[in-house]
C-alpha cells in the first residue's frame, strides 16, 4: 500500500492549553483509524507541529480541512512525501508533552519554530518517533 506523509506547522489564534490539545487528540482518535491515518501532534509556545502518515487520499483531504480551520493561522507544510512503512504505526494520534522533550539533539533544537524554517524533516520526524518509543509513547486512547 502506498503511504504518504506530511509535516506541518501552524500558529494557534488562542492560547494553547491542555483542553485544546486533548480535544484535538480526541477528535483524531475518533477519526484517524477509519481513514488509516497515524502520527503525532506537538505543541510549543503558540505553535502546532503535526506529522501525519497514511493513504494519500485521506491524508491530503485532512490537510485541506486543517489548512482551512480558522482556529489557527500561518499554516505551512514543512515536508511531504512517500513512505515505505509507517514511523508511528501504533499512534492514531500521539503526543509528546513538551515537559518530556529531550534537552539536546535535533528535537531539542526546535528549528521548526523559526519564522522561515530550513529543516531536513525526515530526521526530525524520526527523532520524534525514537523519542516517543523511548518514553513508551503516549497513546490518545489513554487520555480521552
Amino acid at each position: 500500500m502506498l503511504l504518504s506523509f506530511a509535516l506541518y506547522r501552524s500558529r494557534s489564534k488562542r492560547r494553547i492549553d491542555e483542553k485544546l490539545v486533548v480535544d484535538i487528540l480526541a477528535a483524531s482518535a475518533r477519526n484517524n483509524p477509519n481513514e488509516g491515518l497515524t502520527g503525532f501532534l506537538h505543541t510549543d509556545q503558540d505553535c502546532f507541529l503535526q506529522y501525519l502518515e497514511g493513504p494519500p487520499g485521506p491524508l491530503f483531504r485532512l490537510l485541506a480541512r486543517i489548512a482551512e480551520d480558522r482556529r489557527h493561522t500561518d499554516f505551512q507544510i514543512l515536508a511531504e512525501g512517500e513512505l515505505e512503512e509507517r514511523l508511528f504505526p501504533d499512534w492514531d494520534m500521539g503526543q509528546i508533552n513538551k515537559h518530556h522533550m529531550p534537552r539536546e539533539g535535533l528535537v531539542a533544537a526546535q528549528t521548526w519554530l523559526s519564522p522561515d524554517p530550513d529543516i531536513d524533516a525526515l530526521p526530525l520526524i524520526r527523532a520524534f518517533a525514537m523519542h516517543g518509543q523511548k518514553l513508551g509513547g503516549i497513546e490518545i486512547s489513554e487520555v480521552a
